[in-house]
């Protein structure tokens, strides 16, 4: 997607001193951009709808928020920029999104509205994730139609909102269905047996409820693009920050870096996966710096009129990132990441074997996960404590099957939108990528996967850095144990194939 040229001054002076309203703030990329932008940008404030969730209000949601570890570099070096975020009470899913008229006369000033509210679910029920991914869409929209100032409206969308495409380019494709039919379906059909009964046929080419439904919300937002400027946003899997706000800091447990996190505490030991399988990811700081100079190239393209064509932005790592998934994981084994980086949760001893075989799958689920998870959840039991090992075993199988259309399928892309535009953007600027640009992009990696598993240590299990070294000697001392049972088991069976032998022979 072309734009008009604008300098980094400009792009620095367009955020400044801005009033901007996010949605999804609770997210792992609605935080990351609430963090980018107090830490670097110097704006004015930020609004974030909260809903109330688990008999906490939105303003205790609000104090969860400030504390999340996202915010850790901020929290020490600029505190008071926390006290910009305002919440707004709401729900993307009610008229207006919910939001207070006093409120709403409040919010005036706001001229950026970053829509990343979304449920990410891939096995959501069809009716919620039209009513959240749809008609949440569709309310942000309409409530952005209230906001006299605004400059920007930025749709978070997925990469994969297209499955069905070989290659996907930074292009509007519209949708197979329309929107308003299915959003009337919500109200058309009260019954969820019936219309979980005809997901499968209304999903045709989609994987999930997820890919179709954000399919469904990008034919919305190009249906606003006359009147009002409106973005498209499609990173691929937000993973790792490279270097903001800390060297490989991991957002969530949540998805992928959940499972990450499970293979280092010795849970997870296999995963069902393609051989050439590229591992597309969108760093979270890179992505981040990314939709920020979109937005502003979005808006200069309004500026000029109501395009012809929505604006769509792509990041995806397939032209930049040449390595698969094993080829990572193998580089990870070898050089020791996971005992390097060892938890204090850790069960069993971390690593993970990757096979594209069913039945290799299945015989090492049973016999490295489910049988152990078993004997360690009945000697929970034996021992008073609550038995969790099993059900931890159970979502992590579960997760990766409705992962399985990601775990064997690539898909092409010319890359990260204006990579070498924004490329050019000069060191040290709060908008530069030149941590992404990496004259060995391998080592890039395997670095940021070191930073990565430390940090979720220390962001995400919460484990002090100075266990480390004694969490270290733990595994190692782990390993040997382990090593001698499989030596005493191999002489077990040496000894009773001889015995047989001897018996049948004499």
């Amino acid at each position: 997607m072309g734009h008009p040229p604008s300098g980094e001054n400009e792009m620095e002076e367009f955020f400044e001193d801005s009033e901007i309203f996010v949605t999804g703030g609770s997210g792992v990329v609605g935080k990351a951009l609430i963090e980018k932008l107090l830490r670097s940008c110097n704006v004015r404030r930020i609004y974030v709808l909260l809903r109330p969730r688990r008999q906490l209000t939105a303003e205790q949601r609000l104090v969860r928020l400030r504390q999340a570890t996202v915010f850790h570099v901020v929290a020490a070096e600029k505190p008071q920029e926390l006290d910009k975020i305002v919440v707004v009470p709401g729900d993307v899913c009610l008229p207006g999104l919910g939001i207070d008229p006093s409120m709403m006369q409040r919010m005036r000033g706001v001229s950026l509205f970053y829509h990343c509210a979304a449920t990410v679910r891939f096995d959501e029920p069809l009716r919620e994730a039209l009513r959240l991914n749809v008609g949440g869409t569709l309310e942000a929209l309409k409530f952005a139609e209230t906001l006299p100032q605004l400059r920007s409206f930025v749709h978070v969308s997925t990469f994969y909102s297209n499955p069905y495409l070989k290659r996907v380019e930074p292009k509007y494709y519209s949708s197979p269905m329309d929107w308003r039919l299915c959003l009337r379906l919500i109200d058309d059909m009260p019954d969820d047996s019936v219309l979980n009964a005809l997901t499968r046929k209304l999903i045709v080419g989609f994987p999930n409820t997820y890919t179709f439904t954000k399919n469904l919300a990008e034919s919305l937002v190009n249906d606003y693009r006359h009147r009002l400027p409106v973005i498209v946003y499609r990173p691929s899997i937000v993973l790792y920050a490279i270097e903001e706000p800390s060297p490989g800091f991991a957002p969530s447990l949540t998805g992928a870096m959940g499972l990450f996190a499970l293979v280092g505490t010795g849970i997870l030991k296999t995963v069902y996966l393609g051989k050439d399988i590229r591992l597309d990811f969108t760093p979270q700081d890179i992505g981040i710096k990314s939709m920020l100079c979109y937005t502003k190239w979005g808006y200069d393209i309004y500026r000029q009129g109501p395009p012809a064509e929505l604006p769509v932005y792509l990041f995806s790592s397939w032209t930049h990132v040449p390595d698969t998934f094993n080829q990572i994981a193998e580089q990870m084994d070898t050089l020791n990441l996971w005992r390097n980086a060892a938890f204090e949760k850790n069960l069993m001893i971390p690593g993970c074997h990757y096979t594209d075989k069913r039945w290799a799958y299945q015989f090492l689920v049973f016999t490295k996960q489910i049988l152990p998870a078993l004997i360690l959840d009945l000697l929970l039991r034996i021992f008073g404590q609550k038995p969790v090992l099993m059900s931890t075993v159970r979502k992590a199988y579960q997760t990766l099957e409705v992962m399985q259309p990601f775990m064997f399928n690539n898909w092409d892309s010319p890359g990260v939108t204006n990579l070498e535009e924004l490329f050019m953007i000069r060191a040290g600027s709060i908008f530069s990528l030149s941590a992404f640009n990496h004259p060995d992009i391998h080592v890039l990696v395997i670095q940021s996967c070191r930073h990565m598993l430390l940090s979720i240590r220390t962001h995400l299990l919460r484990e002090d850095p100075k266990t480390l070294r004694r969490s270290n000697i733990i595994l190692r001392i782990k390993v040997i144990l382990y090593q001698l049972f499989r030596l005493f088991l191999l002489y077990k069976l040496i000894l009773w194939i001889w015995r047989s032998y001897l018996a049948h022979r004499f």
